[in-house]
């Protein structure tokens, strides 16, 4: 079952894989290739490994999946990994001492 923060992060990574392009079509943001256009670069990367397919039909698909790992890793930090003392509690604790 596929939960609403991965759902929102494949969401996210088809959006990402999509910007990823504005850097190779474009002259806008060329600083920032390096970082936005992950996607399109393993999607070029991809396309010239396999000599067949559609480097944006693989950009698509890596950004969706890479979404998916990191959604699925928030999640799992969120609810498996528990910081003590990192989140201060709001009530104080109640020690039973005879009242």
């Amino acid at each position: 079952m596929i939960s609403k923060n991965q759902k929102r992060g494949v969401t996210l990574g088809i959006i990402w894989s999509l910007i990823s392009w504005i850097p190779y079509y474009t002259d806008y943001l060329p600083t920032l290739r390096p970082i936005i256009g992950i996607p399109a670069s393993l999607g070029l990367n991809l396309e010239l490994l396999l000599n067949k397919g559609d480097s944006f039909a693989y950009s698509i698909l890596l950004g969706a999946g890479i979404g998916f790992v990191i959604s699925s890793l928030v999640d799992f930090a969120k609810d498996g990994i528990k910081i003590i003392g990192l989140f201060p509690r709001k009530k104080k604790k109640l020690y039973n001492r005879g009242l």
